[in-house]
């Protein structure tokens, strides 16, 4: 079987086309992840992001306490750790 540079191109574009999503025009909102400190950083799963807003080091923090990632609309993202201010996003239970 042969492949022609030009039949090479148009799978390619068929394929890609069908694997981009479509923009449907809704703006995605800020997510958020609840995890804990680990160290200095707030874990969720296997992913560690250091501290953006607060402490998972300081006389909050602690190995194990509560914080949080969140993922905005614009693919970026921060931790917030205890003592960060905001109860909704650094709980301190």
């Amino acid at each position: 079987m042969r492949f022609t540079l030009s039949s090479v191109l148009i799978a390619l574009a068929v394929t890609s086309a069908v694997a981009s999503p479509a923009d449907s025009g809704e703006k995605r909102s800020a997510a958020s992840k609840f995890g804990t400190c680990n160290g200095t950083s707030c874990r969720v799963g296997f992913y560690n992001k250091v501290c953006g807003s607060g402490s998972c080091a300081g006389p909050q923090g602690g190995d194990g306490k509560p914080c949080s990632i969140v993922d905005y609309p614009n693919g970026s993202n921060k931790a917030f750790c205890p003592g960060c201010g905001d109860s909704s996003l650094c709980p301190d239970h």
